[in-house]
């Protein structure tokens, strides 16, 4: 399978979905995107298993804030010079590159980087969807390094970071965006080919780009939206208005928000969220918890709201997609669980603690 021009707003909607109202806006991104590969020629989409068993992958993605990004848009020697630093500091030529997050910006920046770059890339992501944290991923619950973590920013400006844990990496990083200007590209988890056949979450390119598929037909045509939602295992969780919109003050980050339903108004659905959506509540019933993906999405036109852009008045359905199988694993769920987010004291209302859930 090859990624081109032609499947690039498929892409991108299907990325701002599992972005789950977070990973940054895809509109500016694909219109690079679509730019790069006219100019490169489209991307191979290639399965790990094709590769020998020791070949190294590295993931890749914008590193900061993707609002920064777009203010200083990448040239592509950035995401050149991270992947090449990594096969230069591990003495090995990099075989492929591999998406890191397929919610939101950073899925389109994966495959400009294999355009950049003339590599494959691999179809698959750590996440399924959108997180904040490095160490929020499938390739950490498998056990594998986030270092050596390589970075280059657009004034030329290159770094390797190497740290004694995933947790710690994640600080220096952060660290280390903010020296330089606020984002940077990054090459992630090196890893074997036959590590990422074990611990990507595989095939999160071609679904992303047929659940796009399906979300731009239901949005051009509104009878389509029931069968979109069945052929992506969706529920439909809530319709309404959104009443009220409460955002922490810091240290905490984050919201909640108040939605009536358009057919009941004694009917209210609470939504918490930080980065991302993160858990519904209708009338003191979870519907929906991290790690599922949950959206909000505009009544008339079905486009993706972002939690940035949530504001009283507006009329929203609220969707709820199933979490990657593999989030679903005593390993991998404490990463991702509703106490990772500080909403523990919310446990009581699944009638269990999270960590029990997928034990």
């Amino acid at each position: 399978m090859i990624i081109s021009a032609v499947d690039v707003d498929d892409l991108s909607a299907g990325a701002a979905l599992l972005g789950s109202g977070g990973g940054g806006d895809t509109t500016t991104l694909a219109d690079l995107l679509r730019y790069t590969l006219t100019q490169y020629g489209p991307v191979r989409l290639i399965d790990p298993t094709q590769l020998p068993a020791e070949a190294l992958v590295v993931p890749v993605g914008a590193a900061g804030s993707i609002t920064v990004m777009l203010e200083r848009l990448p040239s592509g020697r950035e995401f050149v010079q991270a992947v090449h630093q990594i096969g230069h500091h591990l003495e090995t030529q990099v075989a492929a590159v591999h998406g890191f997050e397929i919610g939101g910006a950073n899925a389109l920046v994966a495959v400009a980087a294999a355009a950049w770059t003339g590599l494959p890339l691999v179809d698959g992501d750590g996440m399924g969807r959108a997180f904040n944290g490095i160490d929020q991923v499938t390739f950490n619950a498998g056990g594998l390094s986030a270092t050596p973590i390589a970075l280059a920013d657009p004034s030329g400006n290159q770094m390797l970071i190497s740290s004694q844990d995933n947790s710690s990496a994640e600080r220096l990083l952060r660290a280390a965006i903010s020296a330089m200007g606020g984002w940077a590209a990054n090459a992630i988890y090196p890893m074997r080919a036959s590590q990422a056949a074990e611990h990507a979450i595989t095939g999160s390119y071609s679904k992303a780009i047929a659940l796009g598929r399906k979300l731009r037909d239901a949005q051009h045509r509104p009878r389509a939206r029931v069968g979109m939602l069945t052929a992506s295992s969706a529920d439909l969780l809530f319709s309404g208005t959104i009443l009220e919109v409460l955002r922490y003050l810091p240290p905490r980050t984050g919201a909640t928000l108040s939605i009536e339903h358009h057919n009941d108004p004694r009917r209210t659905l609470r939504v918490e969220m930080a980065d991302e959506y993160l858990l519904t509540i209708d009338d003191g019933q979870v519907t929906a918890c991290v790690p599922d993906i949950i959206c909000l999405l505009d009544t008339r036109t079905w486009q993706c709201i972002t939690t940035e852009d949530v504001t009283a008045g507006r009329h929203v359905d609220v969707i709820r997609l199933p979490a990657p199988s593999q989030w679903r694993t005593s390993s991998a769920y404490h990463l991702v669980a509703p106490a990772s987010f500080g909403l523990r004291l919310l446990e009581p209302l699944l009638g269990r603690s999270t960590e029990d859930i997928y034990s």
